[in-house]
């Protein structure tokens, strides 16, 4: 899967997955994805520049983590958790993603 290219494998499910390709060397990169709004967020950890632009991305390094964002206001959090999983399949990662 990862030598033929993630975006490319799941730019084939395209009737199941809308994808957005967003070059991270991009300076509006991250203001792109905050825009877009998007329920998945796919990114290569060796990438520098994803480093740069998203201090989540220092966060989640290489260890499982829970996110929770307060929000007082609203008398709610929000909680986004990281998990570890293998993939030996193409599918594996489509069903993350779906």
């Amino acid at each position: 899967m990862f030598t033929e290219g993630v975006a490319n494998r799941l730019g084939q499910e395209s009737e199941r997955i809308d994808l957005e390709v967003v070059d991270s060397r991009d300076a509006a990169a991250l203001s792109r994805v905050l825009e877009d709004a998007p329920a998945v967020v796919v990114f290569e950890a060796r990438d520098e520049n994803v480093e740069c632009v998203s201090p989540l991305v220092e966060l989640l390094g290489n260890r499982e983590v829970k996110v929770i964002r307060l929000d007082p206001g609203r008398d709610e959090v929000q909680v986004v958790t990281s998990e570890r999983r293998s993939l030996e399949d193409p599918k594996d990662l489509i069903g993350l993603v779906l």
